[in-house]
């Protein structure tokens, strides 16, 4: 963030008070609403430095789930594990045109297979090859990650949020993963896991350090240890940047240029490659379930202070 010759700070209370009335014209999941206490017309948004500096403005919205952001660290530990070659047989690499919980481009390829590991079909076929000897040893190994990375070892996932959430459909993707060889075992060996790490919560501080540590290319602000591999951050980095946004990822890429990460709880994990993580949280979400102020926001920092990938 060094390189930006403004009062950051007062810039990001600027543009959030400029977005506060488009901020309500979406809708929130109604058990996000529930059980996250998340408002109508809320905004947060925070900015980390490579030299662990943090900036924030907006709304004290506290602790929230950060669901499908949560895919970008399990297939972290995924690709750790198995190495790409083998990770890449059961997941695919291509962005899908379709909803996150979509089945359709399964069924019309000639293979059948979940088409990237940010969709929810894909997620589930990486969490099937995270190594360990039970549920809880496997999704500790994610959670362990997002505690490292976040830089707060008293992260953990919200039991109510796994109980509120709808889970028939995900054990539908399941099924159709086992049943074309994607994924292994029972429901009840990978479906929790998945489940469980969508529920973890956390601050906008924390989000965009983890997004910082991905823009720092794996190591860690403070310490310098390789949480990451880099050759995986690679690997991380280009699927924000082709499907993390849903059926916006193209969009978004176009208009904005930043590699991310949204969940339907209205937030976006943002990393500019050696630079900066950012996190946004605005809970109304578009008809693409990403939240509405969040990418107006992030394409107003974009613009402002030249942070396209796509021109560099």
């Amino acid at each position: 963030m060094n390189q930006i010759k403004e009062d950051i700070q007062a810039y990001l209370e600027k543009i959030i008070k400029e977005e506060k009335q488009v901020a309500r014209d979406g809708k929130i999941p109604d058990y996000i609403e529930k059980v996250d206490n998340e408002d109508h017309g809320a905004i947060s948004m925070a900015m980390t430095g490579l030299d662990g500096r943090c900036v924030k403005a907006g709304d004290d919205e506290g602790r929230f789930s950060i669901q499908s952001m949560s895919k970008v660290i399990s297939l972290a530990v995924a690709l750790m594990d198995q190495g790409e070659e083998k990770l890449f047989q059961h997941v695919g690499k291509e962005p899908t045109g379709d909803p996150y919980h979509s089945l359709s481009k399964m069924e019309l390829q000639e293979d059948g297979g979940p088409l990237n590991p940010m969709v929810n079909a894909g997620a589930i076929a990486v969490v099937g090859q995270i190594k360990g000897n039970s549920v809880d040893d496997k999704f500790s190994r994610i959670l362990d990650l997002t505690r490292k990375l976040a830089g707060n070892k008293e992260i953990d996932y919200n039991r109510e949020i796994v109980q509120a959430e709808g889970h028939d459909l995900n054990r539908a993707l399941f099924y159709y993963n086992r049943y074309g060889g994607y994924v292994d075992g029972e429901l009840e060996d990978v479906l929790p896991i998945y489940w469980r790490m969508t529920s973890i919560e956390m601050t906008i501080e924390e989000l965009s350090r983890i997004a910082a540590v991905i823009a720092n290319y794996g190591e860690d602000l403070e310490t310098k240890e390789q949480l990451i591999p880099r050759e995986v951050v690679k690997v991380l980095k280009t699927f924000m940047v082709t499907c993390g946004m849903y059926d916006q990822s193209g969009a978004f890429a176009v208009d904005v240029g930043i590699p991310a990460k949204s969940g339907i709880s209205g937030g976006i994990m943002a990393a500019i490659p050696g630079r900066m993580g950012i996190g946004v949280l605005g809970p109304d979400l578009n008809r693409h379930n990403n939240s509405i102020a969040g990418i107006r926001l992030l394409k107003k920092i974009s613009d402002r202070w030249d942070l396209s990938l796509f021109n560099q």
